[in-house]
């Protein structure tokens, strides 16, 4: 049992906690057990609560230090600016942080890579937040990596917006119903309904559009609609068609949820939109398609970008109107002014895209009416998903023996690309249906609001939320703001051109050391084994040292 030296909450002065985040600390602060499992739907503030904890438990001295894992770098660089702002500053850099840290940042993948170095050797109490927790199961070594960290955790924080997979991988640290399999067992849940009721979500709307396509197989013309009912290779050959760029289909799409896109930021000028694609080259082909459209090119982003992560910031504080990408902004990537979105990506798990609607429904302070909209196909898949973004998922793994399945747990189908050689598209027409909406009064008659004129309908809808956003309490002010992320200001001192690889090099010019014995003098005299483990002090002394050896010629304390 861990010991409560104070029941109240501590939160640094001018922040107030959201009414779920307070119930949450409190069953965290009562649980016996070392993992705790959270269960928040995407814009519910669930970085503010983890946040809170640690800063509370490190304020009460339960903790002396805290980890922190991340599904991606970019993701990792918001946490390391959120929990800055909390004065808690964590090392990206070394398996064992420097003085001036408190605690480290890293992705699954990298700890993966090198589970041992990452590994808690003392006795110092630490707090492990583990964000998307679901990501720890995409591959056996990430889970068995996590597990050899951080067994000698005080307390593990486990974070998700969607804790289900696909697939029957356990998640680490999760309990399930049936000890290793089963349901997954969230210690607090708040899903998207009652962030939605509770004004801390906007109403998300899902205008999903049908059509006639065709194409060609092995010399044989094939046509089809979504109302169609086709299996195995003939329906992956229609939604191949349907999502083809070159397609009637797809360029209809993009242009209506650009003209929405545009009448939106006549009141919110910074309103921006996201088409989630395929894969590379269709991200790059679907750019195209938007730039004729709109006569400005989007900001692209996939993983063979290597500046992904400082595009997404770019176009997070620009007020561009659209980005294109894969999968790189579907989770966890805070960008707040995103209101459009168009889903036309093959992978069609309930997690992913629920992952990527969830990128349309965070708040703009002051902003009136905030409602996103996701265009989608009519496959019947995604408007069951579009209907049930209030209802709770967990995850749900099959007993290995018998092969039997959870009760209430459906597998997901895994997309399949036909193949290449007797393919041919030929044309794709598209047609919209209806629109559904995913909140606490879902007014659609399993199709959608057929044959509804829009934009009565998006008024009506507009009035029932502008009533309840008006309701919104708690905007929820950040705390006061530490002068900058202690690893960027270290950066800003050490990088190449700074002032010491300009004293380094004077070293070097005047006196002739060679400059590996003059960085491990540096490294020598200050008990460090890189220049990267320096605090912020040790580094202006480097600057010192380095004038002085300058000046006398010889290497020294």
């Amino acid at each position: 049992m861990h010991e409560r030296l104070n029941p109240t909450l501590r939160v640094p002065a001018g922040f107030k906690p959201r009414r779920w985040a307070t119930q949450a600390h409190e069953r965290f602060l009562e649980h016996e057990g070392i993992d705790f499992l959270v269960n928040a739907c995407p814009g519910s503030g669930k970085t503010k609560f983890a946040a809170m904890v640690a800063w509370d438990a490190l304020r009460r001295g339960e903790i002396d230090r805290v980890d922190l894992v991340g599904p991606s770098s970019h993701i990792c660089q918001q946490w390391l600016r959120e929990l800055a702002g909390w004065g808690i500053h964590l090392d990206p850099e070394n398996t064992r942080e420097s003085a001036d840290f408190q605690g480290r940042v890293m992705t699954y993948q990298r700890l993966g890579m090198s589970p041992e170095s990452f590994r808690l050797s003392d006795a110092r109490r630490t707090l492990v937040i583990l964000d998307e927790i679901h990501h720890a199961g995409d591959a056996r070594t990430w889970g068995d990596a996590l597990r050899h960290a951080f067994q000698g955790a005080s307390r593990r924080l486990l974070l998700s917006g969607t804790p289900f997979r696909s697939d029957n991988r356990q998640i680490p640290f999760v309990r399930y119903t049936h000890g290793h399999f089963g349901t997954s067992a969230s210690d607090f849940t708040y899903g998207y309904g009652e962030a939605l009721k509770d004004g801390y979500c906007a109403p998300i709307f899902f205008p999903h559009h049908d059509g006639e396509f065709t194409w060609e197989r092995a010399g044989q013309e094939h046509q089809a609609d979504f109302r169609q009912v086709l299996g195995g290779r003939e329906a992956a050959d229609r939604l191949r068609t349907a999502l083809d760029p070159r397609g009637a289909y797809i360029r209809s799409l993009l242009e209506e949820a650009n003209r929405h896109l545009m009448e939106l930021r006549r009141h919110h000028p910074e309103a921006g939109g996201i088409v989630f694609g395929r894969d590379v080259a269709n991200v790059r082909a679907l750019a195209e398609v938007l730039t004729r459209i709109t006569g400005r090119a989007p900001v692209s982003v996939t993983n063979d970008d290597a500046d992904a992560g400082a595009r997404i910031r770019r176009f997070r504080a620009a007020g561009t109107p659209w980005i294109v990408s894969v999968k790189m902004v579907s989770e966890g990537v805070d960008i707040p002014r995103l209101r459009v979105g168009v889903f036309l990506s093959n992978i069609r798990t309930e997690m992913f895209f629920r992952q990527a609607a969830g990128r349309l429904v965070r708040l703009v302070p002051g902003l009136e009416d905030q409602a996103g909209y996701f265009y989608i196909p009519s496959l019947p898949r995604l408007t069951r998903y579009a209907r049930e973004m209030q209802r709770e998922r967990r995850h749900a793994v099959r007993a290995r023996a018998t092969g039997s399945p959870v009760p209430g747990h459906h597998a997901e189908e895994s997309p399949r690309e036909p193949a290449e050689s007797d393919y041919l598209f030929l044309d794709s027409r598209g047609q919209q249906i209806g629109i559904i909406e995913a909140g606490p009064a879902v007014e659609e008659n399993g199709q959608g609001l057929l044959d509804f004129a829009r934009d009565i309908a998006m008024q009506q809808a507009r009035e029932r939320r502008e009533r309840l956003l008006r309701q919104m309490r708690n905007r929820n002010p950040a705390p006061r703001q530490d002068p900058g992320v202690l690893h960027e200001r270290k950066e800003q001192i050490r990088r190449k051109g700074g002032r010491i690889s300009t004293l380094v090099r004077e070293v070097h010019a005047r006196h002739g050391i060679p400059y590996g014995q003059i960085h491990a003098s540096l490294n020598r005299c200050q008990g460090v084994l890189s220049q990267k483990q320096c605090t912020l002090n040790q580094l202006e002394d480097r600057e010192r040292l380095l004038e002085h050896w300058a000046s006398q010629g010889r290497l020294g304390a």
